[in-house]
């Protein structure tokens, strides 16, 4: 199990943070809160800790890291979070994660446009700042009386067929296994198709704001276009990845370019 990363209260170098660290034999809900306010992790932390099993993260990198390799109940979720801001974490654990938790976001955000663009990215409950910790209590209880939601839609453009739980792309009788890196990225450009996806986009739910030398983007979407002309060599219909110039990649069909 990936374990959550926290700083103490001083700012000094993150420490460990794992509720069931503690060995007091406590069976409740497993809440992961991603927040990045040290005080509001503290009081959270003290109001649940008695019955709930709680794992904490610091950045949207880390929470989304420790959403998609653990089974949680609920995840609390941040929006104003550093390295990956919560709207994005949501979608991407959304698209990514096979067995979903519900989210409960809590955030200063409180307007009407900010609640759609929450709900609208996979939220399944909202709660403003300042809250009560009994509030969030009794939404958390709630959301983790709902049944779970295993995402296992096959994506689909044209005659190309992703499935992403099991990392594999189809073309009529052919089918080729696919990395985890290029799973995600023919997953977005399905998703975003038949419009371009900017390469600053890939890179930046790849690679969060460190990401490695240019090259290594184009360099997985020539493996991907290799796939798909190996997959058309087994007798299905052309399905490319077209670079627009200064707008990204897009998928497209024979004769589309």
């Amino acid at each position: 199990m990936i374990q959550a990363v926290r700083q103490d209260s001083r700012g000094n170098l993150p420490v460990l943070w794992d509720s069931r660290k503690k060995g007091d034999g406590r069976c409740g809900l497993r809440v992961l809160v991603i927040e990045d306010n040290l005080d509001i992790q503290a009081n959270i932390a003290d109001y649940l800790e008695p019955e709930y099993l709680l794992d904490f993260a610091y950045n949207g990198e880390e929470g989304l890291k420790l959403a998609c390799a653990n089974d949680y109940d609920v995840i609390v979720l941040d929006l104003n979070l550093p390295r990956l801001d919560g709207i994005e974490l949501c979608r991407r654990y959304k698209a990514e994660a096979r067995l979903q938790a519900p989210i409960l976001m809590l955030t200063a955000r409180d307007t009407l446009d900010d609640k759609e663009d929450g709900f609208a990215a996979g939220a399944d409950d909202y709660l403003t700042k300042p809250f009560a910790l009994r509030e969030l209590k009794m939404r958390i209880g709630a959301l983790a009386n709902r049944p779970r939601v295993i995402n296992a839609l096959e994506l689909r453009f044209g005659d190309l067929v992703l499935d992403p739980s099991g990392q594999t792309a189809t073309i009529g009788e052919a089918s080729r296994r696919l990395s985890n890196m290029e799973a995600d990225i023919l997953k977005w450009l399905i998703q975003e198709a038949p419009n371009p996806v900017p390469g600053s986009t890939i890179s930046y739910r790849i690679w969060g704001e460190d990401p490695p030398a240019s090259g290594a983007l184009r360099t997985h979407i020539y493996n991907l276009r290799r796939i798909l002309s190996e997959l058309r060599r087994g007798g299905g219909p052309a399905i490319a990845i077209a670079t627009d110039r200064e707008r990204g990649y897009r998928l497209c069909r024979d004769g589309e370019r």
